[in-house]
């Protein structure tokens, strides 16, 4: 499905009718090629296009890299006062655009022509303005500062990886300037085939930088190379030996790991990187990583028997780690000292190896200024009886994730402590019986709630889970982000409920609202959404409209934007702005939640 409607013939808005792109006569070879591709007639722009932000930046990235391989080399030919006026032009253009959107309001700011048109002169001033700019006439630091600039603000690590391949391909005095910055190496994603060379050479490179280091047989780029890799998958898993080897050849620079990441299918290598660093630890040599990440993704809940001793995590030596994150595999957790942790990050680990409860809860309390705490099925093991205990107190908590947990259990694991500070709440994977319960426990508990994930939450869809998810929604009024995947959809019409039915806000004031009523959520602005109907979606952020608490934006991932038809695209599109958001980015909403504090400042 294409997310662009056909065009169709319309009136030009008289207001942005002088902003419509001028093509000047064709005298410039570089303003020719970009035109032809970048420039659209505003009257065959569609008004309610949807335009996901990730890929209109992949389209204008790759349009760029299509016109700078056709140019000459900047400075090889007498256009350069050209190019400074063209420039120019564009960005009195910019300027103009900001204009008439300041003179329309909020309604002009998500208006998809203004942000195509805003985009597309920034695209052309910024083709005229980099042509122009003396890169190599700066000093070496200033060249290799903005280079670090570059390879570090990229989004992912796979993005990072091209861009240094990229920036040391340009001339040779990039070259050279790239490979003496070993902080510029230090992040490695092992994604070539054994023997590593490309990762290795990378390694030395690095020098004595502390090293980031990602290890991955799930997205390996010489796997895409094979059309058959998928039939063949047990070919690219990392055996014991392989694992052996690679391992002692970077625990050669072990006191310099800051970060290391592990994805493996099986058993055997995950437990070889854990073996590994204990024995380092106990040959002597420091250990000071920060984070630890080790995904074993084959079969869940799955442990090795009496047989496998657990080891303890880097020989004890744990005082520099911030992030633990461990799924399907565990260590000795009784012998391994665990304290001021920022993240706690557990899944699918066997309850017959997880943490006793006391443990755990040792752990909470030497953790005090924990900021994130994940339990996707994972968490301590039950005691005989239910002891009686005070909550710890968790105030620095602010995302907290549930997961693959029973009701009982569930509740069980919230029971171990407070957190009255948290702003990201993921409930998920809670199926197979009636969670009514647990909302209920749940309820008033995080009232400075912002983001709220629903991921496939069973709730009755009698009068008492209606209530009970009523009053939940009323308890946290300052949520602005909702995220719903695979849900029923009368959670979803909770939501829209009026609280007075339910004994709710009656004595609040209802003078803002049109209907004379108060409205759950009032300040819910941007929707993220999938495997829902989108017909659905319309109708909800409509009647959200009616109440008087309108939405600003939604998203819809983009592995699932082929279940949103045009027709119910261009329903979301009468209401609210609709924008793909590729599966697990971070919106630009989510960021700014990220950074500010309760009262909306930004820390």
């Amino acid at each position: 499905m294409s997310f662009y409607p056909k065009p169709t013939e319309k009136t030009v808005d008289p207001i942005m009718s002088d902003l419509n792109p001028v093509r000047p006569a064709p005298l410039h070879p570089v303003l020719d090629a970009v035109e032809m591709h970048m420039t659209v007639p505003l009257n065959r722009w569609p008004k309610h296009a949807i335009m996901g932000t990730a890929d209109y930046k992949k389209r204008q990235e790759f349009l760029m890299s299509d016109h700078l391989k056709k140019l000459p080399p900047p400075g090889t030919t007498d256009t350069s006062a050209k190019d400074m006026l063209l420039s120019t032009m564009f960005m009195h253009k910019m300027a103009q655009i900001q204009r008439v959107i300041q003179r329309q309001g909020s309604a002009a700011s998500d208006d998809p022509r203004y942000i195509y048109l805003y985009d597309d002169m920034r695209f052309k001033r910024n083709i005229f303005y980099w042509r122009n700019f003396r890169m190599n006439d700066l000093p070496p630091e200033i060249i290799t500062h903005i280079f670090r600039i570059a390879v570090w603000s990229t989004s992912t690590p796979d993005e990072g990886t091209h861009i240094r391949l990229l920036l040391t391909s340009v001339c040779a005095k990039w070259r050279r300037l790239m490979i003496e910055d070993c902080t510029l190496w230090s992040a490695i994603w092992f994604r070539d085939p054994p023997p590593y060379e490309r990762s290795m050479e990378w390694f030395r490179r690095a020098g004595g930088a502390p090293l980031d280091i990602r290890i991955n047989e799930h997205d390996a780029d010489w796997k895409s190379k094979d059309d058959d890799w998928k039939y063949k998958e047990d070919d690219h898993r990392f055996t014991t030996e392989q694992m052996k080897e690679l391992m002692d050849k970077l625990l050669v620079k072990v006191s310099q790991i800051r970060m290391l990441v592990l994805v493996v299918d099986n058993w055997p290598p995950a437990l070889v990187v854990l073996d590994k660093l204990q024995e380092a630890a106990y040959a002597g040599k420091a250990i000071n990583m920060e984070r630890l990440e080790i995904h074993r993704m084959g079969q869940p809940l799955v442990w090795l028997g009496p047989g496998h001793t657990p080891t303890v995590l880097f020989g004890g030596q744990t005082r520099a780690l911030k992030y633990l994150c461990l799924r399907g595999v565990h260590i000795d957790w009784n012998a391994t000292p665990l304290s001021n942790l920022s993240t706690i990050d557990l899944r699918k680990i066997a309850m017959n190896v997880a943490p006793t409860l006391s443990r755990f809860r040792e752990v909470l309390l030497a953790c005090p200024r924990l900021q994130k705490l994940s339990l996707d099925g994972a968490g301590p093991q039950p005691s005989a009886r239910m002891p009686d205990h005070i909550p710890i107190n968790l105030p620095y908590l602010k995302v907290l994730i549930i997961g693959g947990f029973s009701m009982v259990y569930s509740c069980y694991i919230l029971s171990q402590f407070k957190a009255p500070n948290v702003r990201d709440l993921t409930l998920m994977n809670l199926t197979g019986e009636d969670y009514t319960t647990m909302i209920a426990a749940i309820t008033a508990r995080y009232r400075e709630l912002r983001l709220l994930t629903l991921y496939t939450v069973n709730i009755s869809p009698t009068e008492k889970g209606t209530k009970a998810m009523v009053r939940f929604l009323y308890a946290i009024p300052y949520l602005s982000y909702l995220r719903i995947a695979s849900m029923n959809w009368h959670v979803i019409e909770a939501f829209n409920e009026d609280p007075r039915e339910y004994g709710l806000g009656k004595d609040a004031d209802t003078q803002s609202f049109p209907q004379n009523r108060q409205v759950l959520c009032p300040k819910l602005q941007t929707l993220e959404f999938q495997q829902l109907s989108g017909t659905k979606i319309a109708e909800w952020v409509a009647r959200r409209k009616e109440l008087g608490a309108p939405l600003k934006r939604a998203y819809v991932n983009s592995p699932y934007v082929n279940n949103v038809t045009a027709e119910e695209a261009d329903m979301i599109q009468q209401v609210v702005g609709l924008f793909i958001a590729p599966l697990g980015s971070t919106t630009p909403e989510e960021r700014a939640l990220a950074t500010c504090d309760r009262y909306g400042e930004t820390i």
